[in-house]
């Protein structure tokens, strides 16, 4: 509970500055609380697969992903692993070459328009990809149940990038989060539970 209690401070005084700027109606307790909830979830789980060097790249226009993010590398901080706290687009490369990861935490979801959200996760999942240095990727729960995952299809280039790749996220069921992997293969995902049981998503 004490640490749990760290974590939410250190999220609000990083974004307190931010909240009395300009009020966003995205950013509050109803929104903000369950997130900060499922990445202390998603924290553990990582701590239990044994994760380590984990860049937390979020949407750089939206402050809920911000938040999402900043809380994310609290608790893996305060579970003692390495974290970073990464906004993507432009020298998003850049920052992955200095940090050198070797997962990346891919935090997009839908506060913003989904056009948007499909735009900005393409041009960053492309810019992970292509980087040198070759890291696992992690992706937001969101973007599997929001479809997302399928808008990578519309993109030629993405497409035969992440074709054959698996990549870990997770599935929220009533506030509990779960581990599954998804698999990029010919124009479809495949989704792979902890009990093996798999189902497919076509384009």
């Amino acid at each position: 509970m004490r640490k749990r209690l760290l974590v939410l401070m250190g999220v609000f005084l990083i974004f307190v500055p931010v909240f009395a700027e300009e009020s966003n109606p995205f950013v509050s307790p109803e929104r903000v609380n369950p997130r900060i909830n499922v990445a202390v979830q998603i924290a553990r789980l990582l701590k239990q697969k044994e994760y380590n060097r984990i860049a937390v790249v979020y949407m750089q226009t939206s402050d809920l992903c911000a938040v999402f993010a900043a809380s994310l590398v609290a608790s893996l901080k305060t579970l003692g692993l390495e974290a970073y706290y990464i906004k993507g687009g432009e020298g998003l490369e850049e920052r992955l070459r200095e940090l050198k990861p070797m997962h990346i935490y891919m935090a997009y979801f839908g506060e913003k328009p989904a056009q948007e959200v499909q735009t900005q996760f393409n041009e960053d999942l492309y810019r992970v990809l292509t980087y040198d240095q070759k890291s696992s990727i992690i992706l937001q729960p969101s973007l599997l149940r929001l479809g997302f995952l399928s808008g990578i299809y519309t993109d030629e280039k993405l497409t035969q990038l992440v074709d054959g790749k698996r990549m870990l996220t997770f599935s929220v069921e009533q506030g509990k989060v779960y581990p599954i992997f998804v698999e990029f293969r010919d124009l479809e995902i495949k989704v792979t539970e902890e009990s093996n049981k798999k189902r497919k998503q076509k384009k």
